[in-house]
This record gives structure tokens, C-alpha cells and sequence, in this order.
């Protein structure tokens, strides 16, 4: 099967990065698209202590400097992906970015920053298995 949109959720973990670096290798061999996500946790899910605004903003400049380390890696790879930001579940995000943009690869980590264990698969990752209305391409460690 040759793979015409490549979609990479980041999360700004070690592990996020090696999918980064697979799905560039994808990407290259069928000359396919690829875009990088990043999920903002929804508002909602913010202790009311903190200004909504302001962790938002917050998590959108953490976006940005993973998307500067995504873009190194990619550009090693001379690949040019696209980045989004998108706001809410990571995993209902993820899926639905995928639906949005006709992905027919996702291809992430198999746990994210928030892991206590590695060698589990985390809980983001195992909705987007069950959910993902394209092949799920998990990267290990």
C-alpha cells in the first residue's frame, strides 16, 4: 500500500520524536504528505486556579518549540510537513484530524510524557488503536 498523507501526534516526548523521524522515512519513500499535531489539553480540564488564556498561550509556545525540533529532523530528511494545533481530548483530536485531512497513516508514540510505564502502551495511543479510521503505525522505544 503506497500512503499518500502521513499524520504524526506530538506530544514533546522522546518517543513522539523517534515517530517523527519514522514517519519522515515514510513519508520520503512514498512521497507522501505529512502532518504533525500537536493536542492542547481542552480548557475544561484546567484547574480553575490557572487563567485559561494564559495556559493556552502557554501550550501553544511549547507547541511551536516542538514543532522547531520536528522541523530540524524533517529537513534532514528534506521533507516539508505541515503543522497543526488543534484544542481538546488528544485522542478525539487526533482522530478527527485524521478523518478531516483524509490521513491514511497515523503514526505516534507508544506512550507519551505522561507514561509511568514504558513498556505499556498509553492510554492515548490505545483509543487512537481502536478508534483511528486508517492503520496505526506505533513506535516503540
Amino acid at each position: 500500500m503506497a500512503y499518500k498523507h502521513l499524520l504524526v501526534p506530538i506530544d514533546g516526548s522522546d518517543i513522539g520524536f523517534k515517530a517523527i523521524e519514522q514517519a519522515a522515512d515514510l513519508a520520503k519513500q512514498y512521497n507522501a504528505k505529512m502532518t504533525i499535531l500537536f493536542v492542547i489539553p481542552k480548557g475544561g480540564e484546567f484547574v480553575d486556579l490557572f487563567n485559561i488564556k494564559t495556559v493556552t498561550k502557554a501550550f501553544e509556545e511549547e507547541a511551536k518549540k516542538f514543532f522547531e525540533k520536528a522541523r530540524k529532523i524533517t529537513t534532514e530528511k528534506n521533507i516539508s510537513p505541515s503543522f497543526r494545533i488543534a484544542e481538546g481530548k488528544p485522542y478525539e483530536k487526533i482522530i478527527e484530524v485524521a478523518k478531516l485531512l483524509g490521513c491514511d497513516l497515523i503514526i505516534m508514540g507508544s506512550h507519551g510524557r505522561g507514561s509511568i510505564e514504558k513498556f505499556f502502551i498509553g492510554s492515548c495511543t490505545e483509543r487512537v488503536l481502536k478508534e483511528a479510521p486508517c492503520p496505526v503505525l506505533v513506535v516503540r522505544d
